[in-house]
């Protein structure tokens, strides 16, 4: 008799990318996934293929062991099909229902566990392990790290997957697993996959649930309760994908540079209604910085960019221009454009105009940036915060606030502000129609030097 592992499995398209990395040899996982898209039931039979690979125990871990029973033991799928049935009753040994435990011919062994009592299972060395509705339990963190020394010394994996709940531990894994390139990471709304329709949400709506759930549960927000937020996660979300690019329009560059410490320096560059390039690299001097956004420039990846000029980034400002490149010092601590009157600085006044380019649901993010870039672009600019000062001007929290607040700088988001800066001005304004939305309209090169201030509108 022939049995196929996984057994009567099929992925679906939007599975494969995480199945592919862990079967690429991958060793760690975040995959955050929208209620209802088979978070479980997929990686059930990761562990079941893998079990077949390697002899070891493997645990699967819910926020409760009683959670445990009923959602996985007992559990089925949509059709009906029992999850403990992916594993083929004539490959076990022996199925043991008081500690739901099955074993393989083969000596394998897989286990649902809780992490309310993972230390029940002292002395065992499992290889490979699934941590299920991670971001519920504040249990968790510590039952990582009781097996993660464990993992690390007979090199095996460790698959967390779950619905936001917040910014708690789950959000600070997303945050962690984007910056990682050891680890595989992915966010997966209901828009991505498919798997549930936007019937059904209407449905749910229409039957009560509220917006903030609808958001949390289908959406994947970490913060969809959160108010004051600058650019709901929602409009970002759907501008995933989105063709809005223009042909013929400039392609405009935002730099903005590092400052000290973890921060990056980041390159976004913005074609018309949509973002067509991000990169980010370590803390560099202005000399490499500057070289590098010289080869981007000769590599026509952009037309003309503007520069945080505030510290180091004045000397790239002043290497870029001293090298033919059309560049706009910006100084975001001065007052805004034009004297607007809503906003304090300059660098309120470009968040807001981000804020109303999502709004107008004509902007896009292309779909040629890599995956994990998108989501490291995502998460800097999907939790910024805004509020009134006494005189009722419009505030973002400021840069240092943003990093004790998240525990990163939103670069790449300050970068993406960046290419919202207009034509350069002299001390009585020159007012030319921008031809790109609030899109930054970049001066000819003969304009440079005309100009004995420059601001951005």
């Amino acid at each position: 008799m022939k049995i196929e592992i996984p057994y009567n499995f099929a992925p679906r398209a939007y599975q494969l990318p995480f199945l592919d990395a862990m079967d690429s040899g991958c060793k760690r996982a975040c995959w955050v996934v929208h209620r209802r898209g088979g978070k479980d039931k997929t990686a059930i039979n990761l562990a079941s293929k893998r079990m077949f690979e390697r002899v070891g125990t493997y645990y699967h871990c819910l926020p409760t062991y009683n959670q445990g029973r009923k959602v996985i033991w007992d559990g089925r799928d949509k059709d009906g099909f029992k999850f403990t049935d992916h594993f083929p009753a004539p490959l076990r040994k022996s199925t043991n229902n008081t500690e739901m435990k099955i074993e393989m011919l083969n000596g394998s062994i897989w286990q649902i566990i809780g992490a309310d009592n993972f230390d029940s299972v002292v002395g065992a060395n499992p290889v490979g392990i699934v941590f299920s509705e991670w971001a519920v339990s504040d249990k968790y963190p510590d039952a990582w790290n009781y097996f993660r020394p464990m993992l690390a010394e007979n090199g095996g994996w460790a698959v967390f997957i779950y619905t936001p709940r917040g910014r708690n531990h789950g959000f600070e894994l997303y945050q962690m697993s984007l910056k990682n390139p050891d680890w595989f990471c992915q966010l997966l709304t209901a828009d991505d996959t498919g798997a549930v329709s936007r019937a059904d949400i209407e449905a749910e709506r229409q039957a009560g649930m509220s917006e903030d759930m609808i958001q949390q549960e289908f959406y994947c927000s970490f913060i969809a309760s959160v108010e004051n937020i600058v650019v709901p996660f929602d409009l970002i979300q759907s501008a995933v994908g989105r063709d809005a690019r223009y042909p013929g329009s400039p392609k405009v560059a935002g730099l903005d540079v590092a400052r000290f410490g973890n921060d990056r320096t980041a390159l976004v560059i913005r074609q018309g209604g949509e973002i067509i390039h991000v990169e980010t690299w370590n803390m560099a001097d202005s000399i490499m910085t500057a070289g590098r956004v010289m080869d981007r420039y000769r590599s026509r990846l952009f037309d003309a960019i503007a520069v945080d000029a505030i510290g180091i980034g004045a000397g790239v400002a002043d290497l870029l221009k001293a090298n033919g490149i059309p560049t706009v010092a910006v100084n975001v601590s001065e007052s805004p454009s034009l004297n607007d009157s809503r906003f304090s600085r300059l660098r309120d006044e470009l968040w807001w105009k981000l804020r109303l380019w999502f709004e107008e649901r004509a902007c896009g993010i292309s779909r040629g940036i890599m995956p994990r870039v998108v989501q490291q672009l995502i998460a800097d600019i999907q939790d910024i915060r805004y509020d009134y000062t006494p005189a009722g001007k419009i505030k973002i929290e400021s840069k240092d606030d943003m990093k004790e607040r998240l525990g990163f700088s939103p670069d790449i988001g300050d970068a993406l502000c960046l290419t919202f800066a207009a034509e350069p001005r002299a001390r009585k304004p020159i007012v030319r129609k921008s031809t790109v939305g609030f899109g930054f309209q970049p001066p000819k090169p003969s304009d440079y030097g005309k100009y004995q201030e420059v601001y951005v509108r």
